[in-house]
């Protein structure tokens, strides 16, 4: 979703104790696994100032995530820093480059760590960042069991005996095989079937924390409805089957004309999908009582839409 956060970056400079910051991100949204640049600069200083708390992971914040798993503390590794010098207007300016990578789809907020310059500490200004999975390819084999054939020649009876038990003991250990794949897929069918149950429990959850977390009383407004869309989209591609995490409103319209839902239903899931992205441009005068409604409405549609189980 081209538009899901708008998150070219926080490329906010402040002065902080008589240099100028600056963060640039290569990317704002990213895949799982791909490898993208965080710049942080600062001017008119002889060297990069001293981190405080630096570690193998980037600290940040979690916005949203489409897994239940917390591993917030981990999800953004770093590969590798590098910093350089440079000169504009006889003022130098130093620069580090962190090359980082994500390891789970989310929203979230690279805040970075402290730094040390003359006896005090500072961080530079948050950037914010979306990750999201590669999409699956249809007909790419995940496993592949290769057969292997032997000629055998009669010869005496004991080596037809011989041959005989090596076929009973390959038919055993195929038989085996067999009843170990079917109980894997058999846990594999469960989980999802408890993932699926789960779904609106989940989703409602979600709601609430961000509900009581009141982001929009803290001067938090954009983040509060860029969290609010997330959980929207979100469970609208994990109960249809459809990813509605990348896509403009304008091709979610579309998406939903292919589901058959009631009309009625549709529209409200329309009408939500344009309010959630227009109020992520609101400003500090947007009355508590409309995000209200918002989180009314967005509650009434999980639970109009709760998902079906069906035996795949």
């Amino acid at each position: 979703m081209k538009h899901f956060l708008s998150l070219l970056l926080f490329i906010s400079t402040i002065n902080c104790f008589g240099q100028a910051l600056e963060v640039n991100i290569s990317r704002d949204e990213v895949r799982v696994g791909d490898v993208f640049v965080l710049q942080y600069r600062i001017s008119d200083v002889s060297d990069f100032p001293e981190t405080i708390n630096a570690n193998d992971f980037f600290p940040v914040n979690v916005l949203s995530k489409d897994t239940l798993v917390e591993q917030s503390d981990s999800l953004v590794e770093i590969l590798s820093y590098r910093d350089s010098i440079i000169m504009m207007n006889d003022i130098s300016g130093y620069i580090r480059s962190y090359h980082l990578i994500a390891w789970d789809s989310c929203a979230l907020s690279l805040v970075g760590f402290d730094y040390l310059y003359n006896d005090s500490v500072f961080k530079f200004p948050p950037v914010y960042l979306n990750v999201t999975y590669y999409d699956t390819e249809d007909g790419v084999e995940l496993l592949d069991i290769q057969e292997d054939f032997h000629d055998w020649k009669k010869s005496t009876d004991k080596s037809n005996k011989k041959s005989n038990l090596w076929w009973i003991w390959t038919i055993i250990s195929i038989l085996c095989l067999g009843i170990i794949l079917y109980f894997l897929w058999r846990r594999s069918h469960k989980e999802k079937q408890m993932l699926r149950q789960s779904l609106q429990e989940i989703t409602l959850e979600q709601i609430e924390k961000l509900k009581k977390e009141k982001l929009w009383q803290k001067d938090m407004l954009k983040e509060h409805f860029v969290q609010f869309s997330h959980i929207l989209r979100t469970y609208l591609t994990n109960r249809f089957g459809i990813s509605f995490l990348d896509k403009t409103t304008e091709q979610s319209i579309l998406l939903l004309d292919q589901l058959e839902l009631d009309e009625k239903i549709k529209n409200m899931i329309l009408q939500l999908l344009k309010k959630s992205d227009l109020v992520k441009f609101a400003d500090s005068r947007t009355e508590e009582t409309y995000i209200q409604v918002l989180f009314e409405e967005l509650t009434l549609i999980v639970h109009q839409t709760t998902p079906i189980l069906e035996d795949s």
